[in-house]
């Protein structure tokens, strides 16, 4: 056993979150494979009616989480810009990881970049923002921004779904789940005798 290995977290069963003040989307690895995936919709006319239903809903497929170890995405204020937006982001997070844990289950969060990176999807390098400047001229800067957030989530999704076809995801929340819970489980935790 390395010292690395020392470090990890025990877990046969893992899930990999991405959260929003709307949804929670979830992806779930076991026996090296995702298991189960989808997202879930939160209700309400404002936040705190949201987190209400987030709560609600949460304790009610808890038990059909029966996982050890949970992966947060980090909230990222530089992704939001707008400080109410992120207070609310934290609410939404706060509600879910203490629903969560109600199991005793340990639970972590991974930067975006991170996991990205993981899967071979890393923020574009300069030589692909000129490409895609080329092939798209005299846009704005904030729509050649969303263009690389939305090209990356793609690739995340079809990076999914070449390695396991029957996920067949179309949702990039839930893509982004996958990769949050595949870098989880083979990161961030030993398996046992799984492996």
């Amino acid at each position: 056993m390395s010292l690395i290995d020392l470090k990890k977290t025990k877990a046969s069963k893992v899930m990999g979150i991405d959260c929003s003040t709307h949804s929670l989307a979830f992806t779930i690895f076991f026996n090296r494979r995702p298991v189960k995936w989808g997202k879930i919709l939160f209700e309400g006319n404002d936040v705190f009616e949201r987190l209400e239903d987030a709560a609600n809903k949460l304790r009610a497929v808890k038990d059909e989480f029966d996982v050890d170890y949970i992966a947060f995405e980090s909230a990222i204020l530089a992704r939001t810009k707008n400080a109410d937006v992120t207070i609310k982001l934290a609410m939404v997070y706060g509600a879910c990881i203490a629903e969560l844990m109600r199991k005793n289950v340990k639970v972590v969060t991974v930067k975006p970049l991170t996991w990205q990176s993981y899967i071979g999807n890393p923020n574009f390098k300069p030589a692909e923002k000129v490409a895609l400047k080329k092939e798209f001229p005299d846009k704005s800067v904030s729509w050649y921004s969303t263009k690389i957030r939305e090209m990356r989530k793609q690739r995340t999704m079809d990076y999914f779904n070449k390695k396991w076809p029957q996920m067949e995801l179309t949702d990039n929340d839930v893509g982004d789940s996958a990769g949050i819970a595949y870098y989880a489980y083979y990161s961030l935790t030993t398996r046992g005798n799984v492996d």
